[in-house]
């Protein structure tokens, strides 16, 4: 974890062995919320398909798998998370013919096969897509690790990112591109977990360690460094910092 980005083939799709981080009951309570998890039981409102009239109006909302989608500076200010987050709604799929042979079209889907879903209080596998037409913010209480059923690996990372490049503004990339780009936050996922560990279940107090010069004597026994400077090359380091010593 602690090695630059390898170089990667470019790719429109990715086999759940390499897409997928943790899935099921195998995804860890205490990793952050984080960008391209996938949740189930999230209510989720039905807008009405006219326009209504100004005032209070009945909503009615239904229970729904969905994926985080912004980067993790849009779903974080500070320790804390933003109020909304922007989510996609996922839907089990028969198959993915609309992705074409070479899977680059459906460009407003991201494939999720063989995701886990609970089936009478089992787990079973089916195919998926989160639905980046249709994206939606919502309260972030409305997502819980208790209830996240998929994290995504550095490449279904660097995947998401190029999907949603060349939905959101046409924009071409490679993997190996998107996957270089999105190496300093994965890495930082660790971090902020270890954080969460160490730290009573919270996040309180990590952005200022990160950006605070302070003596780490694995990385320097005299001067002062910044942790997050080493983000991209010292992750075990700045992991066996902050487990060795609880936070203030």
């Amino acid at each position: 974890m602690t090695t630059p980005p390898p170089s990667v083939d470019d790719a429109e799709w990715l086999e759940p062995e390499h897409l997928y981080h943790q899935v099921g009951s195998a995804c860890e309570i205490d990793r952050p919320v984080f960008q391209g998890d996938v949740y189930h039981g999230v209510p989720l409102p039905v807008m009405p398909s006219t326009p209504p009239e100004p005032g209070k109006v009945l909503v009615d909302f239904v229970e729904s798998m969905v994926m985080l989608v912004p980067h993790p500076c849009q779903c974080y200010h500070g320790d804390k998370l933003r109020p909304r987050l922007t989510v996609a709604p996922v839907t089990e799929v028969p198959h993915y013919d609309n992705f074409g042979p070479e899977r680059a079209g459906a460009m407003d889907k991201f494939a999720l096969p063989d995701l886990p879903v609970l089936l009478g209080g089992k787990e079973t596998v089916a195919s998926h897509v989160a639905d980046f037409g249709r994206l939606v913010s919502i309260p972030n209480r409305y997502l819980h690790t208790s209830r996240r059923m998929a994290c995504l690996s550095h490449l279904g990372l660097g995947l998401l990112a190029k999907r949603l490049l060349r939905f959101q503004i046409r924009m071409p990339s490679t993997l190996a591109n998107t996957t270089a780009y999105t190496f300093r936050q994965w890495n930082e996922s660790f971090v902020m977990q270890a954080w969460i560990r160490s730290n009573g279940g919270s996040l309180k107090g990590f952005s200022d360690w990160l950006r605070t010069p302070q003596v780490i004597p694995a990385l320097d026994p005299v001067h002062p460094v910044v942790p997050g400077d080493y983000l991209d090359g010292a992750l075990d380091v700045l992991i066996e910092e902050i487990s060795g010593k609880r936070p203030e």
